[in-house]
């Protein structure tokens, strides 16, 4: 029961503070990802380019928008694991750890959908709604139970 109290008023905590902190930290933290796609996409000899939260290859962009950056997954996964009745340092180790997971995930996420976009564009729309949905949050809620099965309460 505390833990779903506590889960429940960091869950509302967390996407209060995201939305308070839009312009601050949501926003930078948006364009970052689209800057990260375009050089990794470079990385791999690939042409982009990026301007704000949009990122585009030849033929195809995607906007990169609050429901599409990871943050209120990251916000959502933080709340479970720092509910959960375990040491302060391992609950802080699981945050970064599972946001960093869940980050390069969107990463991923975001380089499929400009592939698709581009040469499925037929598919682009039911793997951005429904496929990477609810993989995403299978992921989220994997890091959650993978982290909960390490950590000794």
């Amino acid at each position: 029961m505390r833990f779903c109290l506590l889960f429940s008023l960091y869950s509302v905590g967390a996407f209060l503070l995201l939305y308070a902190l839009d312009d601050l930290f949501v926003v930078p933290f948006t364009r970052r990802i689209a800057w990260l796609t375009q050089k990794l996409l470079w990385a791999a000899g690939g042409q982009a380019w990026v301007a704000g939260a949009s990122v585009g290859i030849p033929g195809f962009a995607v906007k990169i928008k609050n429901n599409c950056n990871a943050i209120y997954e990251i916000g959502l996964y933080a709340a479970a694991v720092l509910a959960y009745p375990a040491p302060l340092t391992q609950r802080l180790l699981g945050t970064l750890v599972g946001a960093g997971v869940l980050y390069i995930v969107n990463l991923i996420r975001i380089l499929s959908l400009l592939a698709l976009g581009r040469y499925w564009p037929w598919g682009f729309q039911a793997a951005h709604v429904y496929v990477w949905q609810a993989l995403f949050l299978a992921v989220v809620t994997a890091c959650w139970f993978g982290w909960v099965s390490r950590v000794r309460p």
